[in-house]
């Protein structure tokens, strides 16, 4: 199996903008970037009808393909209040009005868990007593991102994979068949991130069919994540080998991006020699 190279993209933070996102993404063989838009330049409010068609049109015209990772930070799509989650659904209906116009592939976002209150020096039942309505605001921030999304494939990543998302994600997979994953493997490694790390695996196993996305990234020891592929003990080969046959692409969260060039290059070798 030929090394597809197209369905390799990286994760755009420190890049000056989009032009040069797909310029460094052409030059070096990715087949796509992933602007994130947690960072103020790439803010759709930023960029006008006329801007969008032109960024459209350099990025096809240099055949690099555009998906993105949605705002997370601060935004808790569980959050029950109605005046929260009218806010938060008109901040994801600008950055996915961008995404349609730069015929964006993915829109990837992070699910919430929602706040406990220990007892005594001892987990509380305070998200017990009120699952149901945490359940919803958590289902219906996530259907209306759907509702949204016109042509862009909506992934939920597993930033974090509790019981309780796990619950509500279970229901929606079930009910909307235009759900996706993305699956960020190192964070499906670490216990610590929320969730045993067999129950995160056996989560994708039971919804391979919806993964598109996948979040490649390594992890020092006793460092953070989205370090350069190698340095730590991330099995880039187990998602490789498990997926290389699924509809899914690669988003190699490595900043910066000439270190993410060099984790495509390792992967490029591994690849020849696992198939």
């Amino acid at each position: 199996m030929d090394f597809p190279r197209e369905r390799f993209g990286y994760h755009v933070v420190y890049d000056r903008d989009i032009y040069d996102a797909v310029d460094f993404a052409s030059a070096q063989g990715f087949g796509y970037i992933v602007p994130d838009l947690m960072i103020p330049r790439f803010w759709p409010e930023r960029f006008s009808q006329t801007e969008r068609r032109k960024i459209q049109r350099y990025a096809s015209d240099h055949d690099v393909a555009i998906s993105f990772h949605g705002p997370s930070d601060n935004l808790n799509l569980a959050a029950p209040y109605p005046e929260t989650q009218i806010s938060l659904l008109q901040r994801m209906r600008l950055c996915l009005e961008l995404a349609n116009d730069l015929e964006a592939k993915r829109f990837t976002i992070h699910p919430s868990q929602p706040q406990d209150f220990a007892s005594g020096g001892r987990p509380g039942t305070y998200l017990e007593d009120h699952w149901d309505i945490y359940a919803e605001a958590l289902r219906s921030g996530i259907c209306g991102i759907i509702t949204e999304a016109g042509g862009v494939q909506v992934c939920v990543e597993n930033e974090p994979l509790t019981l309780f998302v796990e619950e509500v994600l279970e229901g929606l997979l079930r009910e909307k068949k235009d759900l996706f994953l993305t699956l960020d493997a190192p964070k499906a490694g670490d216990s610590r991130k929320g969730a045993p790390v067999e129950r995160v695996e056996a989560f994708y196993d039971r919804n391979a069919d919806r993964l598109r996305e996948i979040h490649l990234h390594d992890r020092r020891p006793d460092g953070s994540y989205h370090d350069v592929l190698g340095r730590g003990d991330v099995d880039v080969g187990k998602y490789i080998r498990k997926f290389a046959g699924h509809d899914v692409h690669f988003t190699l969260e490595i900043r910066p991006r000439e270190v993410a060039y060099e984790s495509l290059l390792l992967i490029e070798a591994l690849w020849e020699k696992l198939f």
